[in-house]
């Protein structure tokens, strides 16, 4: 598909009222939605409806009609020509298979959706609930009022609402089409007794970044990536006693809180370990765990003090930006970024620890979903349909900032060529991909217990083991 100077149809109503926090466009019923509120199926969705789509954040457009939306996007982005050059009233167009222009990557993946659902009569209305907390909170209270949109997002909250019997299974032909085709990244944090849930169009995974040039002053191949811990921890200590205090070897973000458990919590999995298992209930002090987090007491030492278990991640990936580690366990995005700020960096799959497997947890990854009690599930599914189609997965491609999730796009030559960073990446959201576990009770008071087991294990003498065992009974006190 080639988009050049779009067009959008004249809208047939108006929007009305503003919905309520927890209010949602299930209940926007256009008229004559003839089966709008029977079983989804695996054909074509329902026509002449309107549903309503939460915002992904990072393709959002904000609170509307999603063609007046759209609009007014196009607009905003030709005024600022003079910050986005490339972006010009007359030559506003998307080439796939060719480089995006700066700035106007939602703009053109929400006008791909929009074509697919005019072609099909369906009104699409956005509805923007924040992220985080608050709309776990929100999204929370409109369960227990049957109010919800027809699609909502999340990330860490989603495999939880699967579990609690709140979302609508993907239908089987639509679930058997995404396993064919999709990286386990996009759905297998969402599926659950065989069923999918829930669908992320361009998921992250973590990868090993590194600074060629600090590797190579400390004496090391700047062009080859450590394989096994052994190796990560060895040249870990090499670049931090070459740097003599001006630089370390760095490793991964440990601190007490979301963006630490997303990023070593991958190191558990790839030694076997986790969080919780299939009912909720913490396994803190498995022995794989335990392994773990002497690895990572390792490799606190090759840190500034405090550094990797800092309760202000952002403070730690500066030191990566701004010189001050070598090594870095992060999302895709660590590639763009710094190439845009100038590192020469490396980037390979996590290393592996002995007798462990490929293993990784989903971060930054919006999964989106169908509320059970949702009015308008065939139009819903329509959508999620859009979201791993050809035209959205190229244009993904194209903007080389995360990769592609559909098989017939990565694994061509050229993907592998253009985007080898990417092509990574994609590998990585392969096999034994997770999403973090919700815990059967008192989730964010189990994991604070956790995360702060982890931060009194890097910097205190004390056994881990015993540090863990004790996370462990204070955790199993709450959840049982």
């Amino acid at each position: 598909m080639i988009l050049k100077k779009m067009a959008f149809t004249a809208l047939s109503f108006m929007l009305t009222a503003s919905l309520s926090a927890c209010g949602g466009g299930g209940n926007n019923q256009a008229a004559g939605n003839s089966g709008a509120e029977g079983q989804p199926g695996d054909g074509k969705s329902a026509e002449g409806v309107t549903i309503t789509v939460l915002n992904e954040g990072a393709v959002g457009v904000g609170v509307g009609v999603l063609s007046g939306l759209l609009e007014k996007k196009k607009q905003a982005l030709i005024a600022d020509e003079a910050q986005n050059p490339r972006v010009a009233a007359e030559d506003f167009s998307y080439t796939p298979g060719e480089p995006l222009k700066s700035g106007v990557f939602p703009y053109f993946y929400q006008s791909i959706i929009l074509e697919k659902m005019q072609a099909q009569n369906i009104t699409v209305n956005m509805e923007d609930w924040g992220w985080g907390e608050p709309l776990i909170q929100k999204q929370t209270a409109g369960f227990l009022a049957k109010n919800l949109p027809d699609i909502i997002v999340g990330e860490t909250q989603m495999p939880g609402f699967a579990r609690q019997g709140l979302l609508e299974p993907f239908p089987d032909g639509m679930a058997e089409e995404i396993r064919s085709n999709v990286a386990p990244a996009a759905w297998k944090p969402m599926e659950y007794d065989g069923k999918i849930y829930g669908f992320a169009s361009q998921p992250g995974v973590s990868s090993l970044f590194w600074n060629k040039k600090l590797v190579k002053e400390a004496g090391l191949d700047p062009d080859k990536a450590p394989e096994t811990w052994d190796e990560l921890l060895a040249d870990v200590q090499q670049v931090t006693e070459a740097g003599k205090g001006k630089y370390y070897g760095g490793g991964v973000y440990a601190g007490p809180n979301a963006g630490g458990y997303l990023r070593y919590g991958t190191l558990m999995v790839i030694n076997g370990g986790g969080f919780a298992d299939d009912q909720g209930q913490p396994v803190f002090n498995s022995d794989a765990n335990i392994e773990t987090v002497k690895f990572l007491k390792e490799l606190n030492a090759g840190h500034p003090a405090g550094l990797m278990a800092n309760t202000n991640e952002g403070t730690y990936f500066d030191a990566f930006k701004k010189g001050q580690i070598a090594y870095l366990i992060d999302g895709p995005w660590r590639a763009a970024e710094s190439s845009q700020i100038g590192i020469d960096y490396g980037m390979a799959q996590i290393p592996l620890s002995q007798g462990g497997q490929p293993g990784n947890i989903t971060i930054g990854a919006a999964f989106h979903s169908v509320p059970k009690d949702a009015k308008n599930k065939e139009a819903a599914f329509a959508y999620i349909r859009a979201m791993y189609s050809e035209e959205i997965q190229q244009l993904i491609a194209d903007t080389g900032v995360r990769s592609t999730v559909l098989k017939s796009i990565a694994e061509t030559d050229s993907y592998k060529s253009g985007h080898p960073e990417m092509y990574q990446h994609y590998l990585a959201m392969a096999g034994n991909v997770q999403g973090l576990p919700t815990f059967a009770k008192e989730d964010s008071k189990v994991w604070q217990m956790f995360g702060d087991a982890v931060t009194k294990s890097l910097m205190t003498s004390g056994d881990i083991k015993s540090i863990l065992d004790e996370a462990q009974k204070k955790a199993e006190d709450v959840t049982k």
